[in-house]
């Protein structure tokens, strides 16, 4: 996992607490106090599910809350330090239509070329005439943030979707398939 998802879980306990909250989520993560994450380093997969089971614990808020709230960190963030992004799309459908293609850009500066292929093998989108179908594979099982995310991205360009899943790796299945449909025709 590229090193912004845990700066901006950081991010959030610091700004939903205090830095002593962040010092305390690192300790019980077994991650050292003084460390940054970097955006071009891959970190485990299991020192990140630490950091959020730590992160919950410490803020005191369930797994499925702590995905809403990073969701509106992270997109706060996202439209601050990547402004193109949202400016690129008219609808949250074609941002999210586009979101493998920003998710695989977080791989670019990662050298190591099966640390980047493990980044950008994680998703693979269905378009179809009035939803799409994310199909998610992960280590992580981030299925409820990828939901928590989606929803944001929805609220930000004013429309409604229903989400669902179809699938999920956490229920047996071999991946996560992730509906979206709108319920009304967004501009094309």
């Amino acid at each position: 996992m590229v090193g912004t998802i845990q700066k901006i879980l950081l991010d959030m306990v610091e700004g939903e607490a205090d830095a002593a909250a962040v010092a305390e989520v690192k300790r019980r993560a077994e991650v050292p106090v003084d460390r940054v994450f970097r955006l071009d380093t891959v970190y485990p997969d299991d020192e990140w599910q630490r950091l959020l089971a730590a992160a919950c614990e410490v803020l005191q808020v369930t797994r499925g809350q702590a995905m809403e709230i990073y969701a509106r960190y992270f997109c706060e963030d996202a439209v601050q330090r990547w402004p193109t992004w949202f400016r690129m799309s008219r609808s949250s459908r074609q941002f999210l239509e586009r979101q493998p293609t920003i998710h695989n850009c977080f791989a670019t500066g990662v050298r190591d070329p099966e640390a980047r292929k493990a980044v950008t093998d994680k998703f693979r989108i269905e378009k179809l005439e009035k939803e799409i179908v994310t199909h998610y594979r992960s280590p992580n099982q981030l299925c409820d943030l990828y939901e928590a995310l989606a929803r944001w991205i929805i609220s930000y360009y004013g429309e409604r979707a229903t989400i669902w899943q179809a699938q999920c790796t956490r229920r047996g299945d071999p991946e996560c398939e992730i509906h979206v449909r709108w319920e009304q025709e967004e501009a094309e």
